[in-house]
């Protein structure tokens, strides 16, 4: 029989103890491949909706409805808003026509369908696109008044180039229309597993996001709980950081020619804006053919929010609306 030296025995020992930290290492790969996160909220169609659901093209679009007449409003909200952004703004504009503000894809009550089992990526910016003209198709909409505000202003400043038989004019509020692209972001996307807990991420993130909605308002005393609550109600819906994840990593520069934008444009930008400069709103006046622009004071980035009676005198004098009309 061999007789083990002690310095045999530290040797097992340490092989011993390696194969475990192994074993706990392997382990912990595993469970981070297979053991699932357990999915946030609750479907959408449960949650208090102020409007109505459509499925277009496999996905559950949330949108409001109201209004007639010959003109028709669609109002595409910013980044991590919904339709109840534009509280102040639906009644008032349902006065000269038929409004419909939908929650784009990724944001509000619409369903955060994943992209890989859809007909399209919605979470593109021609996926939202083509979301969005299916809507209007299926509310037997032919052309319309697009106003957006913020990255919903890039959407609709896209269809405007590649589908002009679809606008009637163009309202940009706030527009971020200089979307880059973000190096750092797309290499962490395409890390393994970050698919999986890049929206585990996100639900931490919540704070984070809060911040920008401050940093959005110049007049703070207006962002009211009631505000901060309708903000966050989203929040709720099923898989809402998902559907954040999916437009995130998504969303990407595309080419938009703002020489074959040729129908009018009204900009309305404040002066106090922190998320997006005013002065990218007067950059953007100038590379169109036929822009209108308004820069107004004592508001943030949320024009339509903030000094909504201003915001909306502004499209009534870009529409030839008279003032005893509106009343």
């Amino acid at each position: 029989m061999t007789k083990l030296t002690r310095s045999d025995l530290v040797k097992t020992a340490e092989q011993l103890i390696n194969s475990k930290k192994l074993l706990v290492v392997l382990a912990i790969i595993l469970a981070a491949v297979f053991i699932p996160i357990p999915p946030v909220g609750r479907p959408v169609e449960k949650l208090n909706a102020s409007g109505s659901f459509m499925v277009v093209d496999g996905i559950k679009i949330h949108y409001i409805d109201t209004g007639s007449g010959d003109r028709t409003f669609i109002l595409l909200h910013g980044f991590g808003a919904s339709v109840f952004s534009w509280r102040e703004v639906i009644q008032p504009l349902s006065k000269h026509g038929r409004v419909v503000a939908l929650d784009r894809p990724g944001f509000g009550l619409t369903e955060r369908a994943d992209p890989t089992e859809t007909p399209y990526n919605p979470y593109t910016v021609d996926g939202e696109a083509r979301l969005i003209l299916g809507l209007m198709e299926a509310l037997d909409i032919s052309k319309a008044v697009f106003v957006g505000h913020s990255a919903g202003a890039y959407t609709a400043l896209y269809i405007a180039s590649k589908h002009p038989e679809a606008v009637e004019a163009l309202v940009l509020v706030a527009p971020a229309w200089k979307m880059g692209e973000d190096g750092l972001q797309r290499f962490l996307f395409s890390l393994p597993l970050a698919d999986k807990y890049g929206p585990l991420f996100l639900r931490a993130a919540v704070p984070s996001l809060e911040q920008i909605l401050y940093k959005a308002w110049y007049n703070k005393s207006k962002l009211t709980q009631y505000v901060v609550n309708g903000y966050k109600y989203p929040l709720n819906a099923r898989d809402w950081d998902k559907g954040l994840y999916w437009l995130m990593k998504h969303r990407k520069p595309v080419e938009i020619d703002l020489d074959q934008i040729t129908t009018q444009v009204l900009i309305i930008h404040c002066t106090h804006d922190e998320i997006v400069p005013y002065e990218e709103g007067v950059q953007l006046h100038y590379m169109l053919k036929n822009s209108t622009l308004k820069l107004l004071e004592n508001c943030g980035h949320l024009p339509h929010e903030e000094i909504p009676e201003a915001t909306l005198e502004t499209i009534w004098r870009f529409l030839h609306l008279n003032t005893e009309e509106k009343s």
